[in-house]
């Protein structure tokens, strides 16, 4: 390939396109920026840029070449969220028993949070928006009207109040900090 003022734009474009930029954005972006500072100058210096840019644009179009080929018959893995989550593992197979044993013990742990929870009294002159009367009402028709979703609401909130203890840990980071251990910004005044 020569690297005239005219191929080199248009290959570098190309490539582009067919998404080879992605290879090494870093050095494809040299690339751009060597070949716009080239068409830029004239005489001895865009000679010497000329080569330079024909050089790294051989070596870039060797890694291009050096590629895998992609197939059509070569399948593409793709996975659910579902599959990512609970893996099959054919050395542990999924016991009938287990999920009998996982869906009781789910039960009896919603059961227990429920009678806990309404076994403290609400005080008996709230109001009607009182949060402790609203949490009782809620928690009482909950597990009347649908037993499923109480056991998955229950669950949500105990993996909220876990993450809660984590980021009081320190383990994960709060809103504010972004990082763990990093300090408030301060507002400067301008």
């Amino acid at each position: 390939m020569a690297a005239d003022g005219h191929t080199t734009p248009a290959q570098l474009q190309r490539w582009r396109t067919q998404g080879h930029d992605r290879i090494d954005p870093v050095q494809f972006a040299f690339l751009e920026a060597l070949q716009q500072r080239a068409h830029a100058h004239d005489g001895a210096l865009r000679r010497v840029l000329d080569a330079r840019l024909q050089l790294l644009l051989n070596a870039y179009a060797a890694r291009i070449e050096a590629l895998p080929v992609a197939t059509e018959a070569t399948p593409q893995p793709t996975a659910t969220l579902r599959e990512l989550a609970a893996p099959r593992n054919a050395d542990y197979p999924q016991l009938p028993a287990l999920a009998e044993f996982r869906a009781m013990w789910a039960n009896l742990r919603t059961q227990s949070q429920v009678r806990q929870t309404l076994a403290q009294e609400a005080p008996s002159d709230s109001g009607p928006l009182n949060s402790s009367m609203l949490v009782h009402r809620t928690l009482g028709w909950m597990g009347e009207v649908s037993p499923g979703y109480l056991q998955h609401f229950l669950a949500y909130l105990d993996n909220l109040a876990w993450l809660d203890t984590l980021q009081q840990r320190g383990t994960l980071p709060s809103r504010d900090s972004g990082a763990p251990g990093a300090k408030p910004r301060r507002r400067t005044a301008r």
